[in-house]
């Protein structure tokens, strides 16, 4: 009897030819339930089938997309606003220098004769160094001497010039004008060494007498002398102010000498008026002079103009009595202020250079100008020196300085007298001061620098001049602040289109202070995820965390990164 075979699953089963498969339900040979055919079932169970069939095979078609092509879901990783401590050091690095360094060099060429000190040498201060021949240093020295001598008297020529501009009484005294001054006329133009007056001192009148050597004796300067005045037939007394003794020979042969009698003017006396004196001997007679005379005013002068020019105020009036603050007359002058600034320019740098010429002389034959230690002598006995020569540098290296450039986001955290730690390449540690500050940024790439200068003691002697030195000081600092990772911090703009600083908070439904983020803006979670953009004012901040002055509560949960499926907390990249 042959072997039944079982149809695999799935598969049509067809009746064999000349059987029939009895109905479901009911015995076999039974009469069929009205007039369906069997053909119908058939078809019924097939496309069932192959509905089936199509279905599973779009589920696994779909399945192996979602694989290959979708996003995978990302995680949001959140933290809490929290009170807390924000610090921000400020670090760098900046170049030593020594505090006191002097250098030596030589403008002028010389012969070196001997050299006393050696590079690592330690100096005091006024110890020699060195001596070197130079005839071209005191020749410079010299010619520098003479171009400021001939600076200053261009200068003072003009000066000179500018005070002859006012005329004025050389002293209190009357004016006796000279001739033609009465055409003169403010306007009119004048020349130099005009002359407009005789001023006359006539406050007192001087008479000079000869009077016989046999009473050389019996006169003496201070001596009272009676004055005969036959003009005004007076007689006033006088006084002896000055003798003379000269031989003058009268035409009898007497031998005589010059005395010279001053006498006060009541206001009556004038020059020329003839007068004669009678002087008391010692035993009581009378001295006659050997001759009259007349008198004389006490002091006269010539007032005459040194500069020429149009005349802009005029006071002369014949036998006005003047004093020496009265202005007799102003003339106008060149404009030289030009002329002035430029000499005054020239002169100033002559002057600087005679203190050079001063200074390299006296460097060839120089001692040390400061205590320290000699860092570099390039001198040898016996060869020559060329000009512009670098001599010898002597520093003093037991203190420091240290430039430092601070930006200015953190120059305001800097003042004078703050502490700064120092450390070397070596890992010495040290504590600097802060010595001085520029107010004058220098601006490099859209940000301003601003120059500090820190003082540092050396007493072990680590550092030399120009090494390289880190810096750290203390910048914003913020104590029981309210605080959220930097990275919670994000950027969007406003409904103005300015930029705004917002932290995504997760709440249960939107706070009235959020705002609306704009569409195209990735990395950030959405409303429907539970978060909503809150504006907030942003304090300091460090490498960590940002404070938040306003806009965030303690407690609040927000958004700080994505991260993807598979990452750890430890090793995963966050998006945001």
């Amino acid at each position: 009897m042959a072997e039944m075979q079982t149809p695999a699953a799935g598969t049509p089963v067809l009746d064999p030819p000349g059987t029939q498969t009895p109905a479901k339900g009911r015995p076999s040979g039974a009469p069929p339930a009205g007039k369906k055919k069997k053909g119908s079932k058939k078809m019924v169970k097939r496309i069932i089938a192959i509905v089936v069939a199509v279905a599973v095979i779009a589920g696994i078609a779909f399945g192996m997309w979602r694989f290959l092509f979708s996003e995978p879901k990302q995680e949001i990783l959140r933290d809490t606003v929290t009170y807390g401590s924000i610090s921000n050091p400020v670090e760098g690095y900046g170049v030593t220098k020594a505090l006191n360094s002097a250098t030596i060099t030589l403008t002028t060429k010389g012969t070196v004769q001997e050299v006393f000190v050696s590079e690592g040498d330690f100096v005091t201060e006024g110890t020699p160094l060195y001596t070197i021949d130079s005839t071209d240093a005191y020749a410079a020295m010299e010619e520098a001497q003479k171009t400021v001598r001939n600076y200053e008297k261009q200068l003072q020529a003009i000066y000179d010039s500018y005070e002859d501009l006012t005329v004025r009484p050389a002293f209190n005294g009357k004016l006796l004008l000279a001739e033609g001054t009465e055409d003169l006329a403010e306007g009119n133009d004048i020349s130099p060494s005009t002359k407009l007056a005789t001023l006359v001192d006539d406050s007192k009148m001087k008479l000079t007498l000869y009077f016989n050597y046999t009473y050389e004796n019996d006169i003496y300067v201070g001596q009272t002398a009676r004055v005969s005045i036959p003009a005004s037939m007076s007689q006033p007394t006088g006084t002896v102010e000055q003798i003379n003794k000269v031989r003058y020979i009268t035409p009898e042969g007497a031998v005589c000498f010059q005395v010279v009698i001053g006498v006060d003017n009541p206001g009556t006396l004038t020059a020329d008026m003839g007068a004669t004196a009678i002087l008391t001997g010692a035993s009581g007679e009378d001295i006659y002079a050997y001759n009259s005379g007349k008198l004389e005013y006490n002091r006269t002068a010539d007032i005459t103009t040194k500069v020429g020019g149009e005349i802009l105020s005029l006071n002369l009036i014949n036998y006005a009595d003047v004093t020496t603050g009265d202005v007799l007359m102003t003339i106008s002058g060149e404009d030289n202020e030009e002329q002035i600034a430029s000499l005054e320019n020239q002169l100033k740098t002559a002057k600087e250079n005679l203190t050079k010429a001063q200074e390299n002389l006296a460097n060839f034959n120089a001692v040390a100008p400061i205590s320290g230690t000699v860092i570099s002598c390039g001198l040898v006995a016996g060869t020559e020196v060329a000009e512009n020569t670098t001599a010898i540098i002597i520093a003093d290296t037991s203190v420091m300085t240290v430039e430092i450039s601070v930006d200015e986001r953190n120059i305001n955290y800097v003042s004078m007298g703050m502490p700064v730690e120092l450390s070397d390449w070596n890992g010495n540690v040290y504590t600097g001061t802060v010595t001085n500050i520029s107010l004058n940024g220098n601006m490099e790439n859209g940000a301003s620098s601003f120059p500090v200068t820190i003082r540092m003691e050396n007493p072990g002697g680590q550092l030399m001049s120009n090494m390289s030195i880190n810096y750290s000081f203390q910048g914003s600092h913020v104590d029981n602040c309210l605080m959220v990772p930097v990275q919670s911090v994000k950027q969007i703009a406003g409904e103005d289109g300015e930029p705004v600083s917002v932290v995504f908070v997760e709440k249960p439904s939107r706070p009235d202070n959020a705002i609306t983020v704009p569409e195209g803006v990735t990395g950030v979670p959405t409303e429907a995820e539970g978060f909503y953009a809150v504006p907030v004012e942003v304090g300091a901040n460090d490498v960590y965390n940002a404070e938040i002055i306003s806009g965030l509560e303690e407690g609040d949960v927000v958004f700080t990164s994505y991260m993807a499926p598979g990452d750890d907390m430890g090793g995963g990249i966050a998006v945001g």
